[in-house]
């Protein structure tokens, strides 16, 4: 499938441009009978790798779907200060690469006591949109020992340099050995954030998502409603060609048994044998 590199490898090893010609056509022919097929052996690695790589373009019928037909509503979250022992159970338990920072503006006594107010996005009912937290940034927090009692007053911030120390292969949080006594301390995440994350309204169309993803080269995207309250999170494998088309003929099937359920059912009754002579008699 590699018409122009193959086109130039063949001629630097020919060392003859006359034939350039002659081997590009073959080339092409050979390409286009190859996309009778099947996919090209790259593309089939990668849907087998199950690697998040997008298409070039979104497929205009994934005009009908929105964000919030194929966002993920249950993610986990970080409050502002969480606590360590929290953080290493979060990061061992998924493989997210980023975190949202929210805070409740209203918190009720139940969900306190539930921890309904740090934890995921099963609850999401004023739900605010702080920032967002790498995991990348988490990690190193945690390897640098960045976090404090609960009494102690905030840590200074780390420079940059420090924070990126460990790139491009940052430590893996099963080598991170903590303490008990650690554990219960908190760190600031609110002071490593990214405070203006790009968002999008779940009412947003796919194609619209789609180009964010391809022209900002994004990894995750929170999905916000207009009070600025969390509604989900859409990353590289929610914008895969299978995912969207599953999720696009589960709508229509959808939209099509709401159609057969909601047509009126017309009854037409035929008047028998006997009411006909009966009307007939009462004529006369």
């Amino acid at each position: 499938r590699m018409t122009i590199s193959l086109t130039v490898i063949l001629i630097e090893t020919t060392r003859n441009i006359s034939y350039g010609l002659p081997i590009m056509l073959t080339l092409m022919v050979a390409k286009w009978v190859g996309d009778l097929f099947n996919r090209g052996l790259y593309d089939i690695h990668i849907e087998l790798k199950h690697w998040p790589l997008l298409e070039w373009e979104a497929h205009p019928s994934w005009e009908k779907l929105s964000a919030a037909d194929i966002m993920q509503s249950k993610m986990e979250w970080l409050s502002p200060t969480p606590t360590v022992g929290r953080l290493v159970d979060i990061l061992k338990r998924t493989q997210h690469s980023a975190f949202p920072v929210c805070v409740y503006t209203s918190c009720s006594q139940e969900e306190r006591e539930n921890d309904g107010c740090n934890g995921s996005l099963h609850n999401r009912s004023h739900l605010k949109l702080l920032g967002l937290v790498l995991r990348s940034q988490i990690v190193t927090l945690l390897k640098l020992e960045q976090f404090r009692d609960v009494t102690e007053p905030k840590l200074p911030a780390i420079i940059y340099s420090e924070l990126t120390q460990f790139y491009p292969k940052y430590p893996d949080i099963m080598d991170i050995t903590l303490t008990v006594s650690e554990q219960n301390c908190v760190i600031d995440v609110d002071l490593y954030m990214n405070p203006s994350p790009y968002t999008v309204s779940p009412l947003s169309p796919i194609t619209k998502v789609f180009t964010l993803f391809r022209s900002l080269g994004l990894r995750h995207l929170i999905v916000v409603n207009n009070r600025g309250e969390v509604e989900g999170v859409i990353t590289r494998a929610e914008l895969q060609e299978h995912y969207i088309n599953r999720v696009y003929q589960e709508k229509e099937d959808c939209q099509a048994s709401l159609v057969i359920t909601n047509t009126p059912t017309v009854i037409v009754s035929t008047p028998s044998t006997h009411s006909i002579q009966d009307l007939g008699s009462r004529i006369q």
